[in-house]
């Protein structure tokens, strides 16, 4: 079972989008086992999300099968003894998943479930998003070093590229990144509109915990997809 997160100390970078995107091309497009575990209160935007989609399907004729979807397990005891606890928990799961993604909120304090569970040598894989300005690639080079001494795998990604940027700036930072023995994808994650949490009230067309629109990523952003092929494959 491999252990993956999309995490950054910087609040609004998209990383639970990119848990639940992950989780539902894992589970709807390759057919694996996959749980998720969501830290992120008090919001818990992704128990919200699986209980809004969950609310709106029942609306249709036919019955829900809450068991075709992968888990989503609220995780609200921070406590460090409880998260020490759940670290020895984890290897258990092996037996019934391939894949426990986990979603934390954007921090990186020592009592944070993802530093805790770091050091406990839970998380196999850490993704991080970084952007094309100096003060967010030098925060992300810091924060891929620091998770580096307990985290097997640490992988960065461009996202949010305009597209306007010029090829080898793109090139010029990951140069910077790897002789810094910082990790970059190739595949580059344009700035969507259908990435945004909420679009006019209603649910972005990208985000869902019960399926993965496939068809629609592939065409208005192929470098989702390429990104987790690069994730799975890396290591």
């Amino acid at each position: 079972m491999q252990v993956i997160s999309f995490f950054t100390a910087k609040g609004g970078t998209g990383k639970t989008t990119f848990n639940m995107l992950l989780a539902s091309y894992l589970k709807y497009k390759l057919g694996k086992r996959v749980a998720m575990m969501d830290f992120d209160g008090p919001e818990y935007n992704l128990t919200f999300c699986r209980s809004r989609e969950l609310e709106q399907l029942s609306k249709g004729d036919a019955p829900v099968d809450e068991k075709a979807f992968y888990p989503i397990i609220p995780v609200r005891d921070h406590s460090k003894e409880y998260l020490q606890a759940l670290a020895k928990m984890v290897p258990q799961l092996a037996k019934s998943y391939d894949y426990l993604i986990m979603d934390f909120k954007g921090s990186l304090q020592m009592k944070d479930p993802v530093s805790v569970l770091a050091q406990a040598g839970v998380l196999d894989k850490v993704v991080i998003p970084v952007e094309l300005d100096p003060m967010i690639i030098a925060s992300m080079k810091s924060l891929a070093q620091a998770l580096k001494a307990n985290v097997p795998k640490t992988l960065l990604f461009f996202n949010r590229v305009h597209g306007k940027e010029k090829p080898e700036q793109y090139e010029a930072v990951r140069a910077w990144f790897e002789k810094n023995d910082c990790k970059v994808a190739r595949s580059l994650v344009k700035m969507t509109i259908g990435l945004k949490r909420e679009q006019s009230g209603q649910e972005s067309f990208l985000r869902s915990t019960v399926c993965f629109q496939d068809k629609t990523i592939r065409k208005v952003n192929p470098g989702i997809i390429g990104l987790f092929d690069e994730v799975l494959e890396y290591g």
